[in-house]
């Protein structure tokens, strides 16, 4: 039997809970889920019950996925490690040539999105895609590191509310200092008001993506147009050819390559998306272009205001060194007067406020996803779904907890709690290593054996694919270099160590309990093809 006709035969054997019937492989079949024939058919065949309501369609997800990621209003807080270790330029580079290398990556998850769209994402493409022999260890494994990544995203986005909020009073009055304990304070005032839109206004959330996205669209002219109007200049030689080298390293390419952290960290995340698939109307056919639309957008918002900071810090150790410790805060100053620059960053913190709340959701999806396949300990609590609201309010609530325990770092050591950016970056990357290694090895193997899919690489694609495990694994290791040398243990980039030691925690949990549970999803899947 030819793979094309397989799908159209699992819609028309699809099964929905309130016995309608198919009307089309697209057409509404549930009116509690608002599954199309399509989506029940994919569920069907993955083995997983329809749990969650399709609310997002294709405009409302890309809104939803460009408003979590928050490139523009998060990127331009992270650009002073590439100032550090590469300078204007360095910035400018490594953010062009992640651009480009990171194509390969989101081209390969889109197809796996397409033949597999589920909220588990990688770790349930690692199981199905993979070896027999191998499957539910490497999957498992994948299942964490993609836990890792989405909680340690969450807690890095509540922080730097609660930072915009001090650097906001500071703007205004010089003499506040920054107190760890309020920031962390402030840090989890933003986490109970993600949780409460998360989860008690989740029927909202379609509704004002498109709407908030138009809204950052507006924020972000007001941002740079004043700049570029009012701020002091850098000429393009320092912009393009003066590299800065603060971190002592021994040559300008070692330098370059630790600075890249705000190149690789503003690229990954696109698959937030994917995450919250079990909640799209036809997402088979929606994801694939949601997920190159959003990645082509995020440049056109990213590249820009780089280049904007870039052309207006005519003096870098002033930046560096401003009062608010962000240099996109500096040039804001040197353009306009404090209360305009408080206007703009109140509008900046909103944004940042709706990107908590859409990434606090997609984190959730992800954590439902591994529990509900027993991946977790207390799979069944974590995985329940609430009667009423039909969302699992239970992982969200266990996601803040999560945060909050991960923000009493930062009382301690500011230093130490940032390095979880680098964290959930190098955990992701991860991530996508395996999910594009095992595509590709049954694309090579055993290409009759891969799900049919509405995105195709086709004959490009064990190119494509090898193209983008080698590069997911340059940035996993680069990711894991401090920021200077000599290494101190304050300078150190932590993010190894908590990444080894949750690893480790997971492999002792496996060994113990979840080896007795955890099967993988694929010995769910229906009539799966292990050979051709």
């Amino acid at each position: 039997m030819e793979r094309g006709s397989e799908k159209t035969e699992a819609v028309q054997a699809a099964v929905v809970d309130d016995g309608s019937s198919l009307e089309g492989q697209n057409a509404p079949i549930n009116e509690i889920t608002h599954s199309s024939a399509m989506d029940a058919a994919d569920m069907r065949r993955m083995g997983k019950q329809q749990q969650l309501v399709r609310e997002f369609k294709t405009f409302s997800t890309a809104s939803f996925t460009g408003i979590a990621m928050a490139t523009w209003e998060v990127g331009l807080f992270t650009i002073s490690q590439s100032f550090i270790n590469g300078g204007r330029p360095g910035l400018l580079y490594t953010t062009i040539w992640n651009f480009i290398c990171f194509i390969p990556i989101y081209l390969s998850m889109a197809e796996m999105a397409s033949m597999a769209p589920i909220a588990g994402a990688q770790y349930h493409w690692v199981s199905e895609f993979a070896p027999e022999n191998c499957q539910r260890f490497l999957s498992y494994i994948s299942g964490w590191s993609s836990s890792i990544a989405w909680q340690s995203g969450n807690a890095v986005g509540i922080f730097i509310v609660g930072s915009l909020i001090q650097t906001i009073i500071s703007v205004n009055d010089e003499s506040y200092g920054f107190a760890p304990w309020q920031c962390t304070l402030l840090a989890f005032a933003a986490m109970l008001l993600a949780y409460i839109g998360s989860v008690y206004g989740h029927k909202y959330l379609p509704r004002w993506q498109n709407p908030v996205f138009f809204l950052r669209i507006l924020c972000y002219l007001a941002y740079i147009i004043p700049i570029w109007v009012l701020a002091p200049r850098a000429t393009h030689s320092q912009v393009w050819r003066e590299f800065s080298n603060e971190g002592g390293w021994s040559s300008m390419t070692l330098t370059l390559l630790v600075g890249q952290l705000t190149g690789i960290s503003q690229q990954v995340g696109v698959d937030g998306s994917v995450h919250m698939a079990e909640e799209i109307q036809d997402a088979s056919a929606s994801l694939p272009k949601i997920m190159m639309y959003i990645y082509l957008t995020n440049f056109a918002f990213m590249f820009p205001a780089f280049l904007t900071v870039c052309y207006h810090v005519p003096d870098l150790d002033a930046a560096l060194n401003d009062s608010t410790t962000y240099p996109a805060i500096y040039v804001l100053r040197e353009s306009m007067s404090p209360a305009w620059v408080t206007v703009i960053l109140v509008l900046i913190l909103m944004l940042n406020f709706a990107s908590n709340m859409s990434f606090l959701t997609a984190c959730t999806r992800d954590l439902f996803a591994f529990a509900r396949d027993k991946g977790l300990p207390f799979a069944g609590w974590i995985s329940r779904m609430h009667p009423e609201r039909r969302i699992p309010q239970n992982a969200a609530t266990l996601s803040c907890a999560i945060a909050i325990l991960l923000g009493m770092i930062y009382i301690g050591s500011p230093v130490a709690f940032y390095a979880i950016n680098s964290l959930g970056a190098v955990a992701i990357l991860q991530c996508y290593c395996l999910s594009i290694g095992c595509v590709m090895w049954r694309r090579i193997y055993h290409p009759k054996t891969l799900p049919p899919s509405k995105f195709k690489l086709g004959k490009w694609g064990p190119w494509v694919n090898g193209a983008s495990v080698i590069y997911s694994f340059w940035c996993f290791f680069w990711l894991f270099w401090p920021q200077g040398t000599p290494v101190t243990a304050p300078d150190f980039n932590w993010s190894s160590a908590i990444f080894v030691g949750v690893i480790i925690i997971a492999l002792v949990y496996f060994a113990v309990t979840a080896r007795k549970h955890y099967k993988g999803p694929v010995t769910e899947v229906e009539g799966r093809k292990l050979h051709d």
